[in-house]
């Protein structure tokens, strides 16, 4: 369903708002995501785009320290083709639950990003392997 226009312009604003995020400054950089998700043409969760901008979104809500909107811009991407296979998605998504106190579904998306990619938490605080570490023990 997606367009080689389609992809181009949201990669664009996408790259603009992962600039803004290096930078720090995650406010302005979910303005630019937000540009690329309107874009997207409803039902926007047929669009493999959509799963790149909603965890866009999630991870600058997630640095903002904004857990709910960031949860559930997270759970809405995994709607999305292909973002289910995103380590970097199920990390982002279990932050976010931990951080609300939801720790037994935090631990499973933790758990799966840590199978899928376990180096990922290694630049993370420490507290997310240690939620899963009785897991990652017995695997």
């Amino acid at each position: 369903m997606s367009t080689p226009d389609l992809t181009l312009q949201v990669r664009r604003l996408c790259a603009d708002g992962y600039r803004l995020y290096d930078s720090g400054n995650y406010r302005l950089a979910l303005r630019s995501f937000y540009q690329a998700w309107l874009l997207i043409p409803k039902p926007q969760t047929e669009y493999v785009e959509a799963g790149w901008v909603l965890t866009a979104i999630g991870d600058a809500y997630f640095r903002l320290g904004q857990f709910e909107p960031g949860c559930e811009s997270l759970v809405s991407a995994l709607c999305c083709p292909q973002a289910e296979q995103s380590p970097f998605l199920q990390l982002r998504l279990g932050q976010c639950l931990w951080q609300l106190g939801r720790a037994p579904e935090a631990r499973k998306y933790l758990f799966h990003a840590y199978q899928a990619s376990p180096d990922l938490l290694d630049s993370e605080p420490s507290c997310y392997l240690q939620a899963i570490a009785d897991l990652v023990s017995n695997d």
